[in-house]
């Protein structure tokens, strides 16, 4: 069951699980994905204020995921919600840190 899901989210789900493979920092909350007409929307919730580390990471793999699209635009949206205060996700949820 795809619970509601285009193939195009299925693609963008996977493509955006393998492009975060080693860069999950602790300092991370969650990973959401969009893509709206021909843009892709990559969001992504820190705890505490993201790190240049934490931000080269995250641009890294969001390169890693439009790679996969024939679009070039993505809108990155680096976001801090600080635990215990609720988050609001982007249509696909690809990373929720367990808290």
């Amino acid at each position: 069951m795809t619970s509601g899901k285009t193939q195009e989210d299925i693609k963008l789900i996977l493509g955006s699980v393998r492009a975060l493979w080693g860069m999950v920092t602790p300092n991370l909350r969650s990973v959401s994905v969009e893509l709206q007409d021909e843009t892709i929307f990559w969001q992504c919730i820190f705890d505490e204020e993201a790190s240049d580390d934490d931000l080269r990471l995250m641009n890294d793999a969001s390169a890693e995921l439009i790679a996969d699209f024939d679009t070039n635009k993505i809108e990155e949206k680096i976001l801090r919600v600080s635990f215990p205060r609720e988050m609001i996700h982007l249509k696909n949820l690809i990373y929720l840190r367990k808290e």
